[in-house]
């Protein structure tokens, strides 16, 4: 766990920089921009996440899985890089077919509702191939045990150049179409600079070694890259499809007021993305070499950690609901639910700690597979049916019912079928312990200046929470990074 303890925190702590960035970006951008346009630039990421996703062909999945029995540096790991170029570019190809085929669909269908879809409709093109790439070789660097850069680039440098083109839009320097462009090449950058360090570390080797690949390896490649397409663009959907879907049930304007209020319901995930890049890695070293107690010892480990810093951020969120509000305007007013909903979701998904890892890097990774192109069909059911009937409500309404269910199936798989199980009476005292500072901090009065009452609710939460669940030993890993907090700031006095 000690590599996995250093990148979580390590990665953890660029994205909660990235979130604060963020937040200043959502609460600028609100007055800067108009809904439908905040809504564009959802759209644009939805849209190109779900189609960049496809052009990998599912070969992140073979990075992931195979990656180990190809590792050889001194050998320029036989190939590997060439290969993931090279089945990029292929999936690229695909997907600008695919891109042309819809694009007369896509037009008719947003020229009266969203005409700034339509007028920037061609961005999706380089963002794509950027963004492919991007996936490609972020997984592959993962695979050196660089899981940090990756998190880095897309949580962090990415929201300060967003930030930096949003001063310059407030200055007056570039107009709206300069900052969509701006936007775009911020979003492409991770790519540029991914192939720039692989470089630099004399690990970007594209030099073919067809012959390595021998028959049997051949054969469990395509049936990964197979089931990586479905496993892959499932995922990726069931996190992107609410917007597309809430753009083509109402307009861009309501698409991007629910972009802003999803983001307060993904901060939640944060360590749980940093946890997922390094931990597979290791879990994935661990199946090879058959170390089920490692995998096990992860599981745990993953889940409560994970539970306790969702927890924590959970309970700040809800309990400052009315300061959200205050900072967002007037046009959120009401909207309480969607973040409500969302936050649970991610919350349960916390909690089930390793689990899309431990499976995707198993023998066992064609259930995921399925289960997963399964759960998009039943989304799509879900947000047809509730979006139009209650809108944005309806939508995070859906994100829960199919996203936390998926994830507690995992879990239900891994301890019918390895025995695995992540949940101890631990949980409970951690649950029990998050019930109890809810409780106390809606029982302090709302203050009259918003700012004062943020500042004491966040207090009190956080000096309740950590300091309940360090005196019942809710997390081992926790307790020693508040023992050395203390230590610090005890030598620095």
């Amino acid at each position: 766990m000690g590599v996995i303890k250093r990148q979580t925190i390590k990665g953890s702590i660029y994205s909660y920089l990235g979130v604060a960035i963020g937040f200043l970006v959502t609460i600028i951008s609100i007055k800067l921009f108009s809904s439908a346009q905040i809504g564009l630039t959802a759209i644009l990421i939805a849209a190109s996440g779900i189609y960049s996703q496809f052009s990998t062909l599912g070969f992140t999945k073979v990075i992931e899985r195979l990656f180990p029995y190809f590792r050889d540096s001194n050998n320029k790991h036989n190939g590997f890089l060439f290969l993931t170029i090279a089945v990029g570019m292929i999936g690229f190809v695909l997907s600008f077919i695919s891109f042309l085929i819809l694009k007369p669909y896509i037009i008719a269908n947003n020229i009266q509702k969203s005409p700034l879809l339509v007028e920037y409709i061609w961005y999706l093109v380089p963002l794509i191939f950027f963004r492919m790439f991007s996936l490609m070789l972020d997984t592959y660097n993962k695979m050196l045990f660089d899981a940090t850069t990756g998190t880095i680039l897309s949580d962090f440098v990415y929201r300060v150049g967003t930030l930096l083109l949003l001063g310059a839009f407030f200055l007056n320097w570039i107009n709206f179409p300069q900052f969509i462009f701006g936007f775009v090449v911020f979003l492409s950058f991770p790519a540029i600079y991914l192939a720039g360090l692989l470089i630099y570390r004399k690990q970007f080797n594209f030099q073919p070694k067809l012959e390595f690949i021998q028959a049997p390896l051949r054969k469990e490649m395509l049936g990964l890259s197979l089931f990586g397409i479905i496993g892959g663009v499932s995922s990726v959907a069931l996190k992107q499809i609410d917007t597309i879907m809430l753009n083509k049930y109402t307009n861009l304007s309501m698409t991007g007021i629910y972009s802003i209020l999803f983001y307060f319901g993904t901060v939640i995930l944060i360590p749980s993305v940093a946890l997922g890049k390094i931990s597979s890695t290791i879990i994935a070293e661990a199946w090879k070499n058959k170390d089920l107690p490692t995998i096990e010892d992860i599981y745990y480990k993953s889940s409560i950690n994970q539970l306790f810093v969702s927890l924590l951020l959970f309970i700040l969120i809800v309990t400052n609901l009315h300061n959200v509000f205050h900072l967002l305007g007037p046009d959120y007013v009401g909207t309480d639910w969607v973040i409500i909903l969302i936050s649970l979701s991610n919350l349960i998904v916390a909690s089930t700690g390793s689990s899309v890892q431990i499976i995707g890097t198993s023998h066992k990774y064609k259930i995921q597979t399925y289960s997963l192109g399964l759960l998009v069909v039943l989304v799509i059911i879900f947000y047809s049916i509730f979006i139009p009937l209650w809108g944005m409500n309806g939508a995070a309404l859906g994100s829960l019912l199919s996203v936390a269910g998926a994830s507690l199936l995992r879990v239900f798989y891994l301890h019918r079928n390895m025995k695995l199980f992540p949940y101890r009476l631990t949980h409970l005292k951690c649950m029990a312990i998050g019930v109890l500072t809810f409780g106390l901090v809606k029982i302090v009065p709302v203050m009259s200046n918003y700012f004062i009452d943020l500042m004491i609710r966040c207090l009190i939460v956080s000096v309740v929470f950590i300091g309940l669940c360090f005196q019942f030993q809710v997390s081992k890993e926790m307790n020693q990074i508040v023992l050395k907090t203390f230590r610090f700031v005890l030598r620095r006095k």
